[in-house]
């Protein structure tokens, strides 16, 4: 209480102390991210950018993936109720054409994976999907965010990309840790790589 008590005497030290705290805070979370871009198992998957312009925080790419719309049948029951917003782990298997597909939807990070294997933290919300004919109804796949949606490229950059995605395979260079986290490396293009995530 005395030490609150001397800051409301003094502003300014106040003021300094908190942006102290902030830089500091935010120093953190910069170190942290360039850890996990420098030290995380690389993984490729293939991109779908839509929306490149954002006014307030310049060009970006937003990115959707195939494993961002999941089979129901790999969740399990007890993972449908109450699901949107709920923090899952998506197990990712590399087949033998160097794809990367979900194998498993656990609520906690599974233990024992296989080398071929990786897992992501994800967030899932409610999704349907058709199956065909507007007869046969829609199903529910649940959608997954992983915290790779975004993709900032230098300015005026985003609708280059846009462009390129129309008439190139592009893919993510996805680092992910040992709890699952996720951050974008890089982009490819037709498998050559044409940007780069700057570390700061």
């Amino acid at each position: 209480m005395n030490r609150i008590l001397e800051l409301a005497r003094h502003p300014l030290a106040g003021i300094a102390a908190s942006g102290l705290l902030l830089t500091g805070i935010l120093g953190t979370l910069a170190l942290d991210r360039v850890w996990l871009v420098k030290t995380g198992r690389e993984i490729v998957l293939p991109i779908k950018p839509v929306d490149p312009r954002d006014l307030f925080k310049g060009d970006y790419a937003r990115l959707g993936y195939d494993i961002s719309t999941l089979d129901a049948n790999l969740i399990a029951p007890e993972l449908r109720e109450g699901h949107s917003q709920r923090t899952v782990f998506v197990t990712l298997e590399q087949g033998s054409d160097a794809v990367w597909r979900p194998v498993a939807v656990t609520q906690a990070r599974p233990a024992g994976l296989q080398a071929n294997q990786v897992v992501l933290a994800g967030r899932v919300s409610t999704g349907r999907v058709s199956t065909g004919p507007v007869s046969t109804g829609m199903r529910w796949a649940p959608r997954v965010t992983y915290g790779i949606e975004r993709y900032f490229v230098p300015e005026g950059e985003g609708l280059k990309l846009e462009a390129l995605a129309r008439t190139s395979t592009l893919s993510a260079i996805v680092a992910v840790d040992g709890a699952g986290r996720a951050a974008i490396k890089g982009l490819l293009r037709d498998g050559q790589r044409v940007y780069e995530e700057p570390l700061f």
